[in-house]
């Protein structure tokens, strides 16, 4: 009995660290193909099989526990991948939802389900894992959706239109008092410092900076005073690091900003509504899933910036 947990134990670890290289690997051999499923959704799905392909019936049966091994091998996995600089922490909080759900499931579905699959269990087990890669190729042969998505915030400000006006056209550096940051900060998602502009009509332009290095550059398309601004954004290249949020996102053929507006409405008592809406583009079978994350930091981005806005136009002279 001793000897069968200390095997137990053994064949528990290797289960563990055969998935972190199975997921290191598939890492490597996905680099310029993150956002398909085949990474996002096959790739969990593999990861979540590896480790039972050392482990036998009778261990199974014995130690339901084997369940959470993806619980382990998982933040093993990423934390490896952020130690070496391969992902950073901001990759992690986007990748985990389908790496965990999806490691679980398929834990779930070979400890509970044992009997069910017994007959060349092993064999399917390996087809899951080698799933993501197979299915690749084809999907590469797809042509990747591309549609635009828009992402509006807005805030009732307590002041003259002219005021909100001289604060959004061009921004004044915004102190660490003045900003809040939020956990998608924390984790890495850049914070706006400053904008300038070289003109305040059509034509100018508008750079905005942030407080990694980043710089947009942005043309103005719309310039009604005291009501609606619009601008074009392009990423500037030569301001991007090489960080892997940027390179993946920013960097890459399936996200790109299009343009940014500011609204200005007189409300009845006096006051203004201000609501900036951004426009983007993805380009990717993944779409819904980018589409849920890109819409969470950009308006987590745009509320924080208007709360900046509101502050500075409401503040006593």
């Amino acid at each position: 009995m001793k000897q069968f947990y200390k095997q137990k134990k053994v064949t528990f670890i290797i289960g563990i660290l055969a998935g972190v290289i199975y997921g290191l690997a598939a890492r490597y051999i996905f680099e310029s193909n993150i956002a398909t499923v085949s990474f996002l959704f096959l790739v969990p799905i593999g990861l979540g099989a590896v480790p039972f392909l050392f482990i036998n019936r009778e261990q199974i049966q014995s130690y339901k526990k084997l369940l959470f091994i993806p619980w382990l091998s998982i933040p093993l996995l990423f934390g490896l991948m952020i130690l070496f600089k391969i992902e950073d922490f901001l990759c992690f909080f986007v990748l985990a939802i389908p790496f965990i759900l999806l490691g679980t499931l398929i834990a779930f579905l070979v400890v509970f389900l044992d009997e069910v699959i017994k007959r060349n269990k092993r064999n399917k087990l390996f087809g899951l894992a080698l799933l993501p890669f197979l299915v690749l190729p084809l999907e590469k042969s797809l042509e990747p959706n591309s549609r635009n998505y828009n992402v509006n915030s807005e805030i009732i400000i307590e002041a003259t239109a002219t005021t909100i006006w001289d604060n959004i056209v061009a921004v004044n550096i915004i102190k660490d008092t003045e900003y809040n940051p939020g956990i998608l900060n924390t984790f890495g998602l850049p914070r706006p410092v400053k904008a300038t502009v070289t003109k305040k009509e059509l034509g100018g332009i508008r750079t905005g900076y942030f407080d990694d290095g980043l710089q947009f550059t942005e043309i103005i398309t719309k310039y009604n005073l005291n009501r609606e601004i619009a601008f074009s954004i392009k990423v500037n290249p030569a301001s991007c690091q090489n960080k892997i949020f940027q390179k993946h996102v920013l960097e890459g053929d399936y996200f790109r900003f299009e343009n940014a507006v500011y609204k200005l409405t007189p409300m009845p008592d006096g006051k203004v509504k201000l609501s900036l809406s951004s426009e983007y583009n993805l380009t990717s079978n993944v779409n819904f899933y980018g589409e849920f994350w890109a819409n969470i930091m950009i308006q987590d981005f745009q509320d924080r910036l208007l709360n900046v806005i509101q502050k500075r136009c409401e503040k006593k002279p």
